[in-house]
């Protein structure tokens, strides 16, 4: 590994080998080389597209892509929605221990497998755990065809298994920013972001310039490599889908320009978000998709008619916002234009709630509140104008639908949304009111979200810390009984 005429190793090289010796030699050093070197495209075939199944695909994913290690290991900080399931899955299988994090990335490369193949099997085995709104096949197909297009567009004249690669590439790296690993592995190199999105953001820029300190990176073509660096952290597809913030959720979206000169690349990035989506309860189900349902596929093509209409100049984040909250407090019943029912129709949205029936509940939810906190509730979620102040919250949705999932609080859905609402959204207000204030006052960074991962995880396990204090850490992390 040294260079040519020399004995010394570079430092991209020797970090880079540092990499793969995490957990263990994986057996792909030959990815790893010199900085300057240039990297020969690739001609292989993307695991998508492999015929090894099971558990055996998976290994191999472990042999090509060294990264995932980091997911598979005790500090990595876990998305607090859902509840595990132990028994069998790959992370077990593998290591003898779950890891959450490792189980869904590899159940959203399942997922990317299953669409991209299209078949009628594909399409049993995606939906076969789905009990409610199942998948339609035509949706199905739909995104079947999606795909496809994607592969066909030669985006930087790339080969279809050049795209594929890339596409598989992303999913691989899209959530190392949650590894205290990765973390501590690229903190001299001032990739600090505590969010794991603005870690990401930070992260694949670096990459474009040393691709040696990330071998799965260093494979792909250039054009691979500038397609990945483009769409880093182009915005939080995932806020938007469940309105966790105003307007500005589209902000980083216009300004970087990609709606409209780059639309390729857009839709690469809105496909990769999709199979990351679909694969989010790999911790639960290794071989079917429990979260992408219809109303889920309903909302995902709905945020991307929203986005998709920032390519015309004229159109602004207020202009998306307001189109895509006018439609999901269409499917609740309510009416966007009304205060109250806007307010309502985010809650809706961030509990992945779509009926009329489910509107109505939520009405009656919210109205076992007492007038002040209905008031003070309203006074953060009612977003009434164009606004770029502060970042959106993470996690606030996963508080409300862990309280709805918690079956020691009811019986019925009807009871844990009762709870989810009376329990939830006073402790979200409470947070809410005392981080604004801490803005105001400038004792908090206006670039760092709030993160309510640790209050999600409360939710699910001991609800009744809601009720008590908490504090908020120089993270933006929410921290119970403190």
């Amino acid at each position: 590994m040294s260079k040519p005429g020399g004995n010394t190793m570079s430092k991209a090289t020797k970090v880079g080998l540092s990499l793969l010796l995490v957990g263990g030699a994986l057996g792909a050093v030959s990815f790893l080389a010199p900085e300057g070197t240039v990297f020969s495209q690739v001609t292989k075939e993307p695991l998508i597209f492999s015929k090894a199944e099971g558990i055996e695909w998976i290994k191999k994913y472990l042999e090509e892509y060294p990264e995932l290690k980091w997911l598979a290991d005790e500090n990595v900080r876990k998305t607090e929605e859902g509840s595990e399931a132990l028994g069998g899955s790959y992370s077990e299988q593998l290591f003898g221990k779950k890891f959450v994090e490792f189980d869904r990335t590899m159940m959203t490369l399942t997922c990317m497998r299953y669409i991209l193949d299209g078949s009628d099997d594909a399409y049993n085995k995606f939906t076969a755990a789905q009990r409610e709104n199942k998948l339609s096949r035509e949706s199905f197909q739909q995104l079947h065809e999606q795909g496809l297009e994607i592969l066909d567009s030669r985006w930087g004249g790339m080969s279809k298994k050049q795209i594929a690669l890339a596409m598989e590439t992303a999913l691989v790296l899209g959530d190392i920013g949650k590894s205290e690993r990765a973390r501590e592995f690229f903190k001299e190199y001032s990739v600090i972001a505590p969010d794991h999105d603005d870690f990401h953001g930070e992260l694949l820029p670096l990459l474009q310039t040393k691709p040696g300190l990330c071998p799965s990176f260093a494979r792909l073509p250039s054009a691979g490599q500038k397609l990945l660096t483009l769409t880093a952290n182009l915005g939080h597809f995932g806020h938007m889908t469940h309105l966790e913030g105003g307007s500005g959720m589209f902000d980083k979206l216009i300004e970087s320009g990609v709606p409209s000169s780059f639309p390729n690349a857009l839709s690469f990035d809105l496909f990769v978000h999709k199979c990351d989506v679909a694969g989010a309860a790999g911790h639960v189900n290794n071989s079917s998709s429990l979260v992408y349902t219809e109303n889920t596929f309903q909302a995902m093509e709905a945020v991307e008619e929203a986005i998709g209409s920032l390519s015309d100049s004229k159109k602004t984040g207020w202009d998306a916002y307001n189109a895509y909250l006018t439609k999901r407090a269409e499917w609740l019943g309510l009416k966007a234009d009304v205060s109250g029912d806007r307010v309502l129709t985010r809650i809706g949205a961030m509990l992945r709630l779509f009926t009329p029936e489910e509107g109505n509940v939520l009405r009656e939810a919210m109205g076992q509140l007492d007038t002040e906190m209905q008031e003070r509730i309203a006074a953060q979620l009612d977003v009434q104008k164009e606004s770029s102040d502060g970042r959106t919250p993470t996690y606030m949705p996963a508080v409300l639908v862990n309280l709805m999932n918690n079956q020691a609080l009811g019986k019925t859905e009807e009871e844990r949304l009762s709870h989810a609402i009376t329990l939830g959204l006073p402790f979200i207000s409470r947070v809410l009111e005392e981080q604004n204030d801490r803005l105001a006052k400038g004792k908090a960074d206006t670039q760092i979200p709030l993160c309510f991962n640790a209050a999600a995880g409360a939710a699910k396990t001991n609800p009744g810390l809601l009720k008590g204090p908490f504090s908020i850490d120089n993270e933006g992390m929410v921290r119970l009984g403190e």
